[in-house]
């Protein structure tokens, strides 16, 4: 399969998770498998609000979620009671991003030591519920990004332009969902501009979220057909001189 490619990539993020059912999980889990993961992971982890879905709001005060990150920074893995979230996260924009096909064994690797783990220390196997991948991308003026108004010259289905009688907004939100094929799931795009308090400067964050309907996918199968999906829905959303501009290239 050819591998798409950019010079310039706006990727910051890369995000593998698998939610579970494990009812035996408690707060006490979380030292004993840092005990597991330290030697890769030893950055003291961090304790974080959980990620919720609306059905396990009745549930939330048990909730919690803690990161574990290497000593680059450039791994990350977050942990709560139903959650098991492997990240790559770029540290610079001088890096040159890995391909998924460099992502995704290290995700698995790290998934099959937590299930390990799990059952040495009960006994009982993990039982996964959905399959979770998501690729962040973050855009400043070094992407032809410097407000709202620049936002219909990147993307394909931002149509406004700011040149009427009201002025271009301060700040700009969007969302989009898609159902991906051969019930793989749901394709969640989202465009959200922030502030950055460093410079005063406006960064948009563009991010793209599948999200399988179940596991009945085989899981390797599932992660990377959502990949190449995803890719292209990327290729798709993103405006044909803008692909120029950040040095698009399809890699035999």
């Amino acid at each position: 399969m050819a591998i798409a490619e950019f010079i310039k990539s706006p990727l910051t993020e890369v995000v593998c998770g698998v939610e579970f059912s494990a009812p035996e999980f408690s707060a006490v889990h979380f030292g004993l498998y840092w005990q597991r993961i330290r030697e890769q992971f030893p950055v003291p982890p961090q304790d974080l609000p959980p990620i919720v879905d609306i059905d396990l709001l009745p549930t939330l005060p048990k909730l919690c979620r803690v990161w574990f990150e290497s000593a680059d920074k450039r791994q990350l893995i977050q942990l709560q009671a139903n959650r098991f979230h492997y990240n790559w996260r770029r540290q610079s924009e001088a890096e040159k991003y890995p391909h998924f096909e460099d992502i995704y064994p290290k995700f698995e690797q790290e998934w099959q030591i937590f299930q390990n783990w799990w059952i040495e220390l009960t006994g009982l196997p993990l039982q996964p519920v959905h399959y979770e991948l998501t690729y962040l991308n973050q855009l400043d003026k070094n992407f032809g990004w410097n407000n709202p108004g620049d936002t219909s010259k990147i993307f394909t289905f931002a149509g406004k332009e700011w040149n009427g009688f009201l002025e271009k907004p301060r700040l700009y939100s969007s969302a989009l969902e898609f159902i991906l094929p051969n019930n793989l799931g749901i394709l969640t795009v989202s465009l959200n501009s922030r502030l950055r308090i460093e410079d005063n400067s406006f960064l948009m964050f563009f991010e793209l979220t599948s999200r399988s309907v179940d596991t009945s996918y085989n899981f390797t199968d599932w992660f990377h057909a959502v990949h190449e999906y995803t890719v292209k829905a990327f290729l798709d959303l993103i405006q044909e001189e803008i692909k120029h501009e950040w040095g698009f290239q399809w890699l035999a």
